[in-house]
């Protein structure tokens, strides 16, 4: 069967052509705004007023639930939709609204993500301003945000993102509790709280009455599929779609009111939660986590009891995956740039060792490659744990899926991040849970609150210019730290040494003000993002009557979004051959070409010379321990560090490190000049902990190397490498033999996640030129993948640069 990797059907439960049919659907698919949600919200926020935010927000997602558009997509088995169109994004007004109207023109013009937008849409939106005027998340945060945050800011060092404007997502449901106890149990759980403490505050007693609201709002929501679905039955001439549309009646007609009853009920439940709370919050990185260990209980009593086939669940579980495609949100443009390609995070995860330290492989495993293989689509962002007890056959497997040239899956390796979450204080055996959330951010399953990266941006390449300068902008001429103490960029470092205190200094003055920004942005959100129905998913939450924000969950721990190590080691290491260690520069030519971003004899030459110079991703130890010291110098930060629900109920709460930077790596190099790497001004800075762009001429073994050295069993927040590779490297057999023992390597040599784009640069620069001729061409971006006609031209180009490597 065509597009299969090594699972071979028995029978025709699987039907190959719809789900080819559904695939191209959403290949051609158009990105539009929905209105509905913001009208909904409007109208109810206007009604409440007075009550506490919680039951707000509440009442609104009941309000949006009962009144919103329904339909069941053509063909589908899983059915659920968050707008009233298939990849329509609704707009969250109470988040930040001003950025959506002023943008309404500008939507279909973009160079990427961009949207259509009718007349009427525009209109409906625009009546609804002046309700959400200072009332939204984003104005609590610019009400709060320091000046010289703002300063920070203009000097493109930090980067708010998403948490100033959104909501949070960034969690994994315990789903083993939601598939066991269903939303009623949910509910009943909030109710006894209410019934039997006596002792429980105002807002314990508000967010348990939240809660009722929301599981029974889902409830009535699936109540809702279940009469469309028996109606379109009645309407619908073709017997087989007929009869499963009645069977998805039924489904839905008693869908968790308890214990999922089925393999297929405890998929349609996953999506459907999954879906709730994108409806609830527009944050993203809401993801699935272990599917194949939390739905095996429910597909294995299905198989023994004959009930299913491999061939059925493999239909039901490519249906689920095309539906996560249908979902979408909606970003400013500013922010759109860090993040192209209309991305959602929505990670799922198989593969890798139980609790007890035995293998959690499963035909789930398998099959979710399959799933994938069939689909081809970005979302769900489909992950593989591996250690030394994982199959072969699921490393090949993995392996063939590669080598299909989408981006998926990325590998995970339980040998490097188990012991990276233990740093965190967590046990081996709760450790041995995580699951990747979002891009490659790292968490456990159900017990984690919002977020374990992706906080403000750093823009390390910026530090670095600024180390460079004495701690002035050249662009803007701000200076918030003065190395030498004085004013204006004039400085002369004596030593490496010199150069490394004043990379150290830095780095702290500005790590300061991005925890700063972090606790105000946290702070808006415990308000803004008082979401009962997530909150209730997360081990605790309902035990203590909290919402994640004010300290429901079992552990807190977040991260900033760092940008550009490698792009500060190579500068270093630069900086240190070429000025201190061989005098072949002086630091004052070095800083002259810079400021001419290399142009002329002059420059031309100095950057030769800077180009010339060690590169990490060559297996240079000179080069790579300096890139080891720049992920060093931040992490002996970290202990300092407190979330805002420090002592209020969590475990840790405190900071990580993560590389997982989306495609910020792009626009952060917008800001920054010409580096001592030879870099030039506005060009991207590297993604992760990959080398920077053309770096790596050594080979794929080298960049290994490379990396291999860098402390990855510290960075518990995520560490991302992204590797490409040309066709002809894994055709046949043989090569792709040797590009599994590739993967299976990195176990031992202390990688913690890899990545790889297979396809030629060719092949990209044609569906660059001509994006009509390639609508599925899907790519690698950073931790994600997304269609790469839907990228602005950039983040296409910082594509097409990488190394291509092969054997």
């Amino acid at each position: 069967m065509n597009g299969l990797l090594s699972f071979q059907p028995t029978n025709d439960d699987c039907d190959f052509a719809r789900i080819a049919r559904k695939q191209d659907q959403m290949f051609h698919r158009v990105a539009t705004l929905c209105p509905e949600r913001a009208e909904i919200i409007t109208e109810s926020f206007k009604r409440s007023e007075g009550k506490s935010i919680v039951l707000r927000r509440a009442l609104a997602l009941a309000d949006i639930l009962d009144k919103m558009t329904l339909y069941i997509e053509p063909e589908m088995l899983i059915v659920g939709n968050q707008a009233s169109r298939n990849f329509a994004a609704p707009v969250f007004p109470e988040f930040s609204f001003n950025w959506v109207i002023d943008e309404l023109d500008e939507f279909d013009k973009r160079s990427g993500d961009s949207f259509q937008v009718s007349e009427e849409t525009k209109a409906r939106l625009r009546v609804l301003q002046d309700y959400w005027q200072g009332k939204t998340h984003q104005d609590e945060v610019l009400a709060n945000l320091p000046n010289i945050n703002r300063l920070a800011e203009k000097q493109g060092v930090l980067h708010r993102g998403g948490i100033s404007m959104s909501g949070d997502g960034h969690i994994i449901p315990n789903h083993d509790f939601v598939l066991e106890v269903g939303y009623s149990g949910m509910r009943d759980i909030a109710k006894q709280h209410l019934a039997e403490d006596a002792d429980l505050s105002d807002e314990q007693k508000d967010f348990y009455q939240a809660v009722i609201i929301t599981m029974e709002a889902a409830l009535n929501y699936c109540k809702r599929f279940s009469a469309l679905a028996k109606e379109e039955a009645g309407n619908t001439a073709d017997a087989k779609r007929r009869d499963e549309l009645l069977a998805m009646s039924d489904m839905f007609a008693h869908l968790m009111e308890g214990k999922a009853q089925s393999f297929y009920e405890a998929v349609e439940t996953v999506y459907l939660t999954h879906l709730l709370m994108m409806i609830e919050s527009n944050g993203h990185s809401f993801s699935f986590g272990r599917f194949d260990q939390y739905v095996w209980p429910f597909y294995e009593a299905d198989i023994n009891a004959g009930k299913i086939t491999k061939e059925k669940a493999l239909e039901i579980l490519t249906h689920f995956f095309i539906m996560t495609n249908s979902l979408n949100k909606v970003r400013p443009w500013g922010h759109t740039q860090y993040s192209g390609g209309y991305p959602l995070y929505s990670n799922l995860m198989v593969g890798g060792m139980k609790p007890d330290g035995t293998d959690g492989t499963n035909d789930l495993s398998y099959l979710s490659l399959e799933a994938m293989a069939l689909t081809g689509l970005p979302e769900p962002n489909l992950s593989v744990r591996f250690w030394k007890g994982t199959p072969h056959a699921l490393m090949k497997d993995s392996a063939r899926l590669i080598r299909k040239g989408f981006g998926m899956p990325s590998i995970f390796c339980d040998e490097v991040v188990i012991p990276a979450m233990m740093t965190l204080g967590l046990s081996e055996e709760v450790a041995r849970e995580y699951a990747s959330m979002g891009c490659v951010e790292t968490a456990i399953p159900g017990r984690w609150g919002h977020r374990a990266t992706g906080m403000t941006y750093v823009n390390f390449g910026k530090i670095l210019e600024l180390v460079m300068n004495n701690g002035c902008d050249p662009a803007t001429g701000v200076q918030l730290v003065k190395v030498n103490g004085k004013a204006g960029r004039d400085i002369n470092y004596e030593s490496y040494d010199d150069v490394w205190a004043a990379w150290n200094q830095l780095l702290e003055f500005y790590s300061d003000l991005a925890v700063d920004c972090d606790r105000v942005c946290d702070r808006a959100l415990k308000h803004h993002d008082a979401d009962a129905f997530a909150s209730a998913t997360i081990n605790c939450s309902l035990e203590r009557g909290k919402t994640l924000k004010n300290g429901g969950a079992e552990y807190d721990f977040v991260s900033s979004s760092n940008i550009g190590p490698s792009v500060v080691g190579d500068s270093l290491a630069a900086v240190k051959k070429l000025v201190f260690d061989d005098q072949t520069l002086t630091l004052k030519q070095l800083r002259d070409a810079m400021d001419s971003n290399f142009d002329g004899i002059e420059g031309a030459r100095v950057r030769k010379l800077c180009r010339n110079a060690p590169k990490f991703g060559n297996d240079i130890d000179y080069v790579d321990n300096i890139v080891a010291d720049v992920f060093e110098s931040y992490l002996k930060l970290l202990p300092k560090y407190k979330t805002d629900r420090y002592g209020q109920g969590p475990k840790g709460c405190g900071y990580t490190m993560s590389t997982s930077n989306i495609t910020s790596y792009v626009p952060n190099g917008f800001d920054v000049g010409a580096t001592p790497d030879g870099r030039l001004a506005t060009l991207p800075l590297n993604e992760g902990a990959s080398p920077c762009l053309g770096a790596d001429k050594e080979g794929p073994t080298a960049v290994i190397n490379s990396v291999a050295k860098l402390p990855n069993q510290k960075i518990a927040g995520g560490q991302l490498l992204n590797m490409k590779f040309t066709p002809s490297a894994l055709e046949g057999e043989d090569n792709l033999e040797k590009f599994t023992a590739f993967m299976e390597a990195s176990r031992v040599k202390n990688i913690f996640h890899n990545q790889f784009n297979i396809i030629d640069s060719d092949v990209l620069r044609a569906a660059k030129a001509h994006p009509e001729d390639y609508p599925n061409l899907m790519v690698r971006v950073a931790g994600y993948c997304a269609l790469f006609s839907t990228l602005m031209p950039e983040a296409q180009d910082a594509i097409i640069a990488r190394t291509e490597l092969s054997w």
